[in-house]
């Protein structure tokens, strides 16, 4: 299989996401300094530094996952398709869509979710059950969101770019969902768009 990497993209976002996180850290630290004094004033700066150091350091907390460890998603949906030959070629973060895959069996434009536990879908409402584990390593991974949604529009936009760039080619990007954190439990019931877990990529394909 061919892959095409957006490499600069994965280094300035790594880097954004450390210098975003030590400010964070930083700014929140600040505001902790602040709320020792008596003075009136610096509780509003305090309360001012929680708010943005958090925000801050959200920022960097979301880049680091995406860009800055290992294996970055795009290596784990590399990994998952290991195997395949030239016909298919993987796009990540090169495109409009974030990852594309053209393949014999068509154009799919593919979101992730790095979440663990227990994850469920039903047509296209997710629900995720909150446990001690969970709520433990809720700093640590991306909020859920509504992935079905993220992926039509990301599919929607990668077809609406294809058109513009060869009006005369008439392609639809198919949406598809990948959790890549082999720690999830996944519970499907007829979903509006295929979710998939790394060892089920191949099959499905």
């Amino acid at each position: 299989m061919r892959v095409t990497t957006n490499t600069k993209l994965i280094k300035r976002r790594s880097r954004m996401g450390m210098i975003a996180s030590l400010s964070g850290v930083a700014i929140l630290v600040a505001g902790m300094l602040a709320s020792l004094s008596r003075q009136q004033t610096l509780i509003w700066v305090s309360l001012a530094a929680l708010v943005i150091g958090f925000l801050v350091s959200q920022i960097g907390s979301y880049n680091l996952r995406r860009f800055g460890r290992q294996p970055r998603p795009d290596q784990v949906i590399e990994t998952s398709m290991k195997g395949f030959d030239d016909r298919y070629h993987l796009y990540a973060w090169s495109l409009p869509a974030s990852f594309v895959l053209l393949s014999p069996q068509g154009l799919y434009s593919l979101v992730t979710r790095d979440q663990t536990g227990q994850v469920s879908v039903a047509g296209s409402t997710w629900r995720a059950k909150w446990g001690l584990s969970r709520a433990l390593m809720f700093f640590a991974q991306e909020g859920l969101g509504n992935p079905t949604q993220e992926a039509q529009a990301q599919a929607a936009r990668l077809t609406e770019w294809i058109g513009q760039k060869l009006p005369g080619l008439a392609v639809t990007a198919q949406p598809a969902i990948l959790f890549i954190d082999e720690r999830v439990q996944l519970q499907v019931t007829e979903p509006t768009v295929p979710v998939l877990d790394p060892k089920g990529v191949k099959k499905w394909l």
